[in-house]
């Protein structure tokens, strides 16, 4: 008779046949389905716990393993209060600066910042505090450092410095928008001395005579104040004044008839409209530029221009004399232009060893005066010209708001900036930009031994 024991092997049995027949699809198989599956699960359960306890037995007995910070020179940040140090001889020292940390790190000027957790720095011994104080929190990258071109900008162009403010603006920032002055326009400018200036042609052309501006067209112009090293950057033009005529007032040649005193102006106007000029000289006329002609006009003591016709002008003797159809530029077609709200810069750019200079109009920065250029970006330049008795100029790094002295290849080579391209640049206008310490490894090394 059977057990109760062979109904449930029986059943089991049968169990197993039904499982085998739907899952491998043979209910006389011999292998028990899912089984590889479970065994599998059983297997990583205890490797996941085997290697969970080695991994906190490893902790206990080695808190904090990661041991980075040992590499001499490495920059190291703790997580949790965003200290910065840097290792000098197995000592981990506060660093005043990210410049500073660099400048410490030395050779190993190339080694990543490591961020680590404090338990990893709980048994690092450590120094006193170093750095130089006041230089940079952030260096630009290399990629970051601009200066294929800026602005300077003049003070009070754009209503937004103090009057008398002899500070001018450097603005570093390559996405500035600035529209060149039109070739058909001039601006009115004057030095710290009182002598004005028109900017008109890639130069300055400076005013003579109080009745240029009035024979410009420009009698009610103001002009904008201007620091002598921004109009140093400009060359001079032709100097605006009215040419002395030889004789000028004494009796000259008959023209059309009629007696004429030497410095006479003539117009002659031909059937087309074109209008020709004239100068009585002592021996005829001579032509002049329409310029010249203005500026003549309103000199003191010049009679009013007389108007002759083309049978006076070639019956009248002439003058071989041509030198004021060239002396001065071409002013009589141009406009005196009003800045209005723009600031008057100068786009500057270096070409070769030289800075090439444009009037341009620009958008006023928020704080005019100082260094304008995008957080996180900078500018190495050279100060010119080179000093005498010297044959290397001053390396300067501008970020932020200041300059900072690079004095020497080796604390460049630290700082990252060895064979970066450097700009020239005025040392007036370096002047203009507030200093900062020197950024050189002999300066941090002082701060370690002091």
């Amino acid at each position: 008779m059977q057990t109760q024991r062979d109904h449930v092997h029986a059943y089991q049995f049968l169990m197993g046949r039904m499982s085998s027949a739907l899952v491998l699809g043979d209910p006389a198989s011999a292998e028990v389905p899912a089984r590889r599956a479970a065994v599998g699960i059983y297997i990583g359960l205890v490797l996941a716990l085997l290697i969970a306890v080695g991994f906190g037995i490893f902790g206990w007995l080695v808190p904090g393993g990661n041991n980075s910070w040992k590499a001499q020179g490495a920059i190291v940040v703790e997580k949790e209060t965003g200290t910065r140090y840097v290792n000098v001889g197995g000592v981990l020292h506060p660093t005043l600066n990210y410049a500073s940390a660099k400048l410490l790190q030395g050779p190993n000027a190339g080694a990543k910042v490591t961020l680590l957790s404090q338990a990893s720095l709980a048994d690092a011994p450590r120094g006193a505090p170093l750095g130089i104080p006041n230089a940079p929190q952030i260096l630009p990258s290399v990629q970051d450092l601009v200066g294929a071109h800026w602005l300077t900008c003049l003070p009070g162009s754009a209503g937004a410095v103090a009057p008398g403010s002899p500070e001018l603006t450097l603005n570093f920032d390559p996405g500035a928008p600035a529209a060149p002055l039109p070739p058909d326009r001039y601006v009115l400018v004057q030095s710290p001395e009182g002598t004005q200036y028109v900017l008109w042609g890639g130069a300055k052309h400076q005013v003579a005579e109080p009745t240029v501006p009035i024979a410009l067209g420009m009698a009610a112009a103001r002009p904008v104040p201007a620091p002598q090293p921004w109009l140093d950057a400009l060359p001079d033009g032709p100097v605006l004044a009215s040419a002395q005529i030889d004789g000028s007032g004494t009796s000259g040649p008959s023209i059309g008839g009629k007696a004429y005193r030497v410095g006479q102006l003539f117009e002659q106007r031909s059937a087309n409209g074109d209008v020709q000029t004239f100068v009585l000289r002592r021996e005829g006329l001579a032509p002049i530029s329409r310029t010249e002609f203005m500026l003549l006009e309103v000199a003191p003591g010049t009679p009013e221009p007389a108007r002759i016709d083309p049978a006076a002008v070639a019956s009248a003797p002439r003058s071989a004399d041509r030198s004021l159809l060239g002396r001065l530029p071409d002013l009589s077609g141009a406009r005196w232009q009003d800045h209005g709200p723009a600031a008057i810069c100068l786009r500057q750019a270096p070409v070769g060893p030289r800075i090439a200079s444009e009037v341009v109009f620009a958008e006023p920065v928020a704080a005019a005066g100082g260094v304008h250029m995008r957080p996180g970006t900078g500018v190495v330049v050279a100060a010119l010209p080179i000093p005498p008795g010297r044959r290397v100029p001053d390396r300067y790094l501008i970020t932020g708001d200041s300059k900072y002295l690079l004095p020497d290849d080796d604390s460049m080579r630290a700082l990252g900036y060895a064979g970066v391209p450097v700009r020239p640049i005025s040392n007036d206008l370096l002047a203009t930009v507030p200093s900062g310490p020197a950024l050189s490894q002999a300066a941090v090394g002082a701060t370690r031994k002091g």
